[in-house]
């Protein structure tokens, strides 16, 4: 099985909207498929329609319980994927934890069991790097990063790199999994130049398949659904198809 931490050092690059769009796909396809909303945030959450202000248990309460594993805090959807959600306790957790013993291997203490219910565990982890971030790359296999078209995101990749390097000392097999080019907006050259410095620049590690910019992913998430039920047809939800299969196909979990 694989865990794979979606993560990069900026926000809005598509972050949740990959973790829920493969995740979902990976399903469909027949995987057993785990989310894990470890961001404040809660975007994750909510893009599935859960409200996270009536959530009983959280990411939160499994940090706290690692050896109980997230069993008692998982929610299974109607998406064919379980989910561990976020609240809004995860906010000031950061302070409970900071004098917490090993707090940067809660998460793949809590994992260690439940790996082996799933083919694929997806985490959701914040731009910025803390404890939760920490906490993701620790527990991971590898990291899929959604790298936006745009020459800030392709600029903040040296300090994903660097936080890498850096989680390596905890995890020394934690590598790059794969990069995958989101919001390309094929109307504007800047985009595509972007787009072709990145395949040039990290080789294989770039999925063929990359992201366009596409208003019906904007919407899905605000409508609590994944793209693939909100808009079956749209060209996000038919990019996010092929992404899962080229997922697949690299981990060799299919």
């Amino acid at each position: 099985m694989t865990v794979l931490a979606i993560a990069m050092q900026k926000g809005g690059v598509g972050k949740t909207t990959t973790t829920l769009s493969v995740g979902v796909e990976l399903a469909q396809m027949g995987a057993r498929v785990l989310l894990i909303d470890i961001d404040p945030q809660s975007n994750l959450t909510q893009a599935l329609g859960f409200d996270p202000t009536t959530i009983a248990h959280s990411i939160y309460e499994v940090l706290l319980n690692p050896t109980y594993g997230p069993a008692f805090a998982t929610i299974t959807t109607d998406y064919g994927i379980d989910l561990v959600p976020a609240t809004l306790a995860l906010a000031g957790a950061e302070l409970t934890l900071a004098g917490r013993f090993g707090r940067e291997l809660l998460l793949r203490t809590a994992l260690a069991e439940t790996r082996r219910a799933y083919d694929y565990i997806l985490i959701d982890s914040p731009p910025s790097l803390g404890v939760f971030t920490v906490n993701a790359l620790t527990a991971a296999d590898s990291v899929l990063v959604p790298l936006q078209a745009h020459v800030f995101a392709f600029k903040s990749m040296p300090q994903l790199e660097e936080t890498i390097t850096i989680v390596q000392q905890l995890n020394p097999a934690l590598r790059i999994g794969g990069i995958v080019v989101t919001m390309v907006d094929r109307r504007t050259s800047v985009n595509q130049v972007i787009e072709e410095t990145i395949r040039q620049q990290y080789g294989d590690l770039v999925f063929q398949t990359s992201i366009p910019s596409n208003i019906k992913l904007v919407e899905s998430p605000a409508a609590g659904q994944p793209i693939s039920v909100y808009a079956v047809d749209s060209s996000g939800a038919k990019a996010y198809r092929r992404l899962a299969e080229e997922v697949a196909a690299r981990y060799d979990n299919q």
